[in-house]
Protein backbone atom coordinates (compact mmCIF):
# COMPACT_ATOMS: atom_id res chain seq x y z
CA UNK A 1 0.00 0.00 0.00
CA UNK A 2 1.47 3.35 -0.99
CA UNK A 3 1.96 6.12 1.60
CA UNK A 4 -0.58 8.27 -0.26
CA UNK A 5 -3.17 5.47 -0.14
CA UNK A 6 -2.54 4.96 3.62
CA UNK A 7 -2.94 8.71 4.19
CA UNK A 8 -6.24 8.79 2.24
CA UNK A 9 -7.53 5.72 4.10
CA UNK A 10 -6.63 7.22 7.49
CA UNK A 11 -8.25 10.55 6.57
CA UNK A 12 -11.45 8.79 5.44
CA UNK A 13 -11.57 6.84 8.72
CA UNK A 14 -11.17 10.05 10.74
CA UNK A 15 -13.94 11.80 8.79
CA UNK A 16 -16.25 8.81 9.30
CA UNK A 17 -15.49 8.71 13.04
CA UNK A 18 -16.14 12.45 13.39
CA UNK A 19 -19.43 12.13 11.51
CA UNK A 20 -20.59 9.34 13.81
CA UNK A 21 -19.51 11.28 16.92
CA UNK A 22 -21.41 14.40 15.84
CA UNK A 23 -24.51 12.34 14.99
CA UNK A 24 -24.50 10.69 18.42
CA UNK A 25 -23.66 13.78 20.46
CA UNK A 26 -26.37 14.99 22.84
CA UNK A 27 -28.52 17.71 21.31
CA UNK A 28 -28.78 19.78 24.49
CA UNK A 29 -26.72 22.65 23.19
CA UNK A 30 -28.26 22.51 19.71
CA UNK A 31 -31.89 22.53 20.76
CA UNK A 32 -33.35 25.88 21.74
CA UNK A 33 -35.02 25.83 25.11
CA UNK A 34 -37.57 28.21 26.50
CA UNK A 35 -36.62 29.69 29.88
CA UNK A 36 -39.89 28.44 31.36
CA UNK A 37 -39.59 24.90 29.95
CA UNK A 38 -39.78 22.07 32.45
CA UNK A 39 -38.33 18.63 31.92
CA UNK A 40 -41.07 16.36 30.56
CA UNK A 41 -42.37 13.51 32.66
CA UNK A 42 -41.96 9.96 31.39
CA UNK A 43 -45.12 8.82 33.20
CA UNK A 44 -48.69 9.98 32.88
CA UNK A 45 -49.14 12.97 35.21
CA UNK A 46 -52.84 12.51 36.07
CA UNK A 47 -55.53 9.95 36.90
CA UNK A 48 -58.86 9.17 35.17
CA UNK A 49 -57.20 10.02 31.86
CA UNK A 50 -58.83 9.84 28.45
CA UNK A 51 -57.64 10.99 25.05
CA UNK A 52 -59.51 13.89 23.47
CA UNK A 53 -59.37 14.75 19.80
CA UNK A 54 -57.55 12.75 17.15
CA UNK A 55 -53.83 12.01 17.28
CA UNK A 56 -51.41 13.48 14.76
CA UNK A 57 -48.56 11.47 13.22
CA UNK A 58 -45.63 13.65 12.12
CA UNK A 59 -42.94 12.65 9.62
CA UNK A 60 -39.25 13.51 9.72
CA UNK A 61 -36.32 12.21 7.68
CA UNK A 62 -38.77 10.53 5.30
CA UNK A 63 -40.49 8.36 7.91
CA UNK A 64 -43.20 8.51 10.56
CA UNK A 65 -41.26 9.98 13.48
CA UNK A 66 -43.65 10.76 16.33
CA UNK A 67 -47.27 10.94 17.44
CA UNK A 68 -48.89 13.84 19.32
CA UNK A 69 -51.97 13.25 21.48
CA UNK A 70 -54.02 15.41 23.86
CA UNK A 71 -55.65 14.17 27.05
CA UNK A 72 -57.94 15.29 29.82
CA UNK A 73 -57.40 13.96 33.31
CA UNK A 74 -57.84 14.61 37.01
CA UNK A 75 -54.61 16.41 37.90
CA UNK A 76 -53.04 18.40 40.72
CA UNK A 77 -51.13 21.66 40.69
CA UNK A 78 -50.35 24.39 43.23
CA UNK A 79 -54.04 25.42 43.25
CA UNK A 80 -55.31 21.91 44.03
CA UNK A 81 -56.93 19.20 41.93
CA UNK A 82 -59.06 19.75 38.83
CA UNK A 83 -59.73 18.45 35.32
CA UNK A 84 -56.81 19.56 33.17
CA UNK A 85 -55.44 19.08 29.66
CA UNK A 86 -51.98 17.78 28.78
CA UNK A 87 -50.22 16.45 25.69
CA UNK A 88 -47.92 13.54 24.91
CA UNK A 89 -45.25 12.95 22.30
CA UNK A 90 -44.34 9.35 21.45
CA UNK A 91 -41.30 8.81 19.22
CA UNK A 92 -41.76 5.79 16.98
CA UNK A 93 -39.34 2.86 17.26
CA UNK A 94 -38.20 3.18 13.61
CA UNK A 95 -37.05 6.75 14.35
CA UNK A 96 -35.62 5.98 17.79
CA UNK A 97 -33.45 3.06 16.59
CA UNK A 98 -31.59 5.38 14.22
CA UNK A 99 -29.48 6.15 17.30
CA UNK A 100 -29.01 9.91 17.01
CA UNK A 101 -29.69 12.40 19.78
CA UNK A 102 -33.12 14.04 19.89
CA UNK A 103 -35.40 15.79 22.36
CA UNK A 104 -39.15 16.05 22.15
CA UNK A 105 -41.12 19.15 23.08
CA UNK A 106 -44.77 19.03 24.13
CA UNK A 107 -47.44 21.47 25.21
CA UNK A 108 -51.09 22.42 24.93
CA UNK A 109 -51.98 24.93 22.21
CA UNK A 110 -54.97 27.14 23.05
CA UNK A 111 -56.96 28.55 20.14
CA UNK A 112 -56.13 32.24 19.71
CA UNK A 113 -52.96 32.19 21.85
CA UNK A 114 -49.48 32.47 20.31
CA UNK A 115 -47.65 30.30 22.89
CA UNK A 116 -48.31 26.78 24.15
CA UNK A 117 -49.13 26.16 27.77
CA UNK A 118 -47.52 23.46 29.90
CA UNK A 119 -44.49 23.44 27.56
CA UNK A 120 -41.89 20.78 28.43
CA UNK A 121 -38.67 19.42 26.94
CA UNK A 122 -37.83 15.72 27.26
CA UNK A 123 -34.57 14.16 28.27
CA UNK A 124 -32.25 13.12 25.45
CA UNK A 125 -33.73 10.15 23.48
CA UNK A 126 -36.78 9.86 25.77
CA UNK A 127 -39.35 8.02 23.64
CA UNK A 128 -42.51 9.00 25.54
CA UNK A 129 -43.00 12.32 27.27
CA UNK A 130 -45.87 14.39 28.64
CA UNK A 131 -46.40 18.11 28.97
CA UNK A 132 -47.31 19.72 32.26
CA UNK A 133 -51.10 19.61 32.87
CA UNK A 134 -52.83 22.97 32.45
CA UNK A 135 -56.27 24.32 33.39
CA UNK A 136 -57.66 24.78 29.89
CA UNK A 137 -60.68 22.46 29.79
CA UNK A 138 -63.08 25.36 29.18
CA UNK A 139 -61.10 26.42 26.07
CA UNK A 140 -60.53 24.96 22.60
CA UNK A 141 -57.16 23.20 22.70
CA UNK A 142 -54.80 20.93 20.77
CA UNK A 143 -51.87 18.78 21.81
CA UNK A 144 -48.65 20.20 20.33
CA UNK A 145 -45.29 18.49 19.74
CA UNK A 146 -41.99 18.83 17.92
CA UNK A 147 -38.58 17.10 17.82
CA UNK A 148 -35.17 18.75 17.88
CA UNK A 149 -32.17 16.76 16.65
CA UNK A 150 -28.56 17.68 15.94
CA UNK A 151 -29.23 21.37 15.35
CA UNK A 152 -32.39 21.00 13.29
CA UNK A 153 -36.04 20.54 14.03
CA UNK A 154 -38.87 18.42 12.70
CA UNK A 155 -42.22 19.67 11.55
CA UNK A 156 -44.53 20.43 14.44
CA UNK A 157 -47.60 18.34 15.06
CA UNK A 158 -51.00 19.35 16.39
CA UNK A 159 -53.68 16.90 17.43
CA UNK A 160 -57.21 17.78 16.31
CA UNK A 161 -58.96 20.71 17.97
CA UNK A 162 -61.00 19.77 21.06
CA UNK A 163 -63.58 22.26 22.35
Amino acid sequence: MSPLHRLATTFAALVAAATVAVGLAPAASAAPTAPTALVASASQPCSSVRQIGDRKVVSDLGMSAFTVRQYIGWCSDSRGSAWMNFASVYVWDQYHVRGFAYRSYAGVAVRGEPETRGFTASANRQQLSYSTPVRTTALCTQGWGKLYRAGSESAQGLSSLAC
